[in-house]
């Protein structure tokens, strides 16, 4: 069952990361236009032109990429159906099987949580893409030239760590899926006394070494901690039941109980 699972995360989370991808070109487009309309044609842009366009650049982004963030968001009511489908078929008290209206109050909490990573990228793009119509328009550079920097903001151009602005988005729809994943899924053990956790998942060419190392074993809480105390390329900081292995990781933490067959937990 957990590769069921797993499989059901990779889907949902590539299917999240093709609509984000969609909507950035989206966004581009409207955006381009909207300062091809301000301008009226004309090769260069006005100061004061290039200042009034920040809330139409604010409006697109708010149109376009929160609101494909939202719908992503209500998305991760699947994530719990899928959660619930599985460990409705394991040895887990009753109280493990269905949601109380305190766990509804969390997954509305988790999902607000996971919506803010979205808009933090929001707040990045509204604020670089405004600075640099802002910028172009002081240094009298062509329109052409302004909309070549503006696409190259949100689909092409890289950062000062080379890697194009897209690709953070496309990560944050990735890693919400998989934390969201995480939280729930810790979140629900420690409620139903469930203390230890098998680490599942594949392997492939690019697994990192302390996905390598552990995936198929099983640990406790303080076993897990103690083995996210070590450095390796890709950690990233949170705790390790929500990020696992780090950036990108498609593994997970599966409850278990001792008094299970773990080796069915395959």
């Amino acid at each position: 069952m957990p590769k069921e699972r797993n499989e059901f995360l990779k889907r949902l989370s590539e299917n999240h990361e093709l609509q984000v991808k969609k909507t950035l070109e989206n966004l581009e487009a409207e955006i381009v236009s909207s300062i091809s309309r301000a301008t009226g044609g004309a090769e260069l842009i006005e100061t004061r032109i290039a200042i009034e366009l920040r809330k139409d650049i604010k409006r697109h982004i708010e149109a376009t990429y929160l609101a494909t963030a939202d719908t992503i968001v209500r998305d991760y009511d699947k994530i719990v159906n899928e959660f619930l489908k599985e460990f409705g078929t394991l040895k887990i008290p009753d109280k493990f099987k269905s949601l109380t209206k305190i766990d509804l109050e969390t997954i509305t909490a988790l999902k607000y949580q996971s919506f803010s990573g979205f808009e933090d990228l929001a707040n990045r793009y509204l604020t670089e893409i405004s600075a640099n119509v802002y910028q172009n328009a002081i240094a009298g550079r062509s329109f052409k030239d302004m909309v070549k920097d503006i696409r190259g903001k949100i689909t092409g151009e890289v950062d000062i760590r080379g890697r194009p602005m897209s690709m953070y988005a496309g990560q944050i729809a990735h890693d919400s899926v998989m934390q969201f994943d995480g939280q729930f899924t810790i979140y629900k053990a420690k409620s139903a006394g469930l203390k230890s956790f098998k680490y599942t998942g594949t392997n492939v060419a690019t697994t990192r070494d302390f996905c390598r190392r552990h995936v198929g074993n099983t640990y406790n809480e303080k076993q897990i901690r103690a083995i996210w105390t070590g450095n390796w390329k890709g950690k990233s900081s949170g705790d390790p039941f929500i990020v696992r292995g780090g950036y990108r990781c498609r593994h997970t933490w599966l409850p278990v109980d001792k008094d299970w067959d773990i080796n069915e937990l395959t």
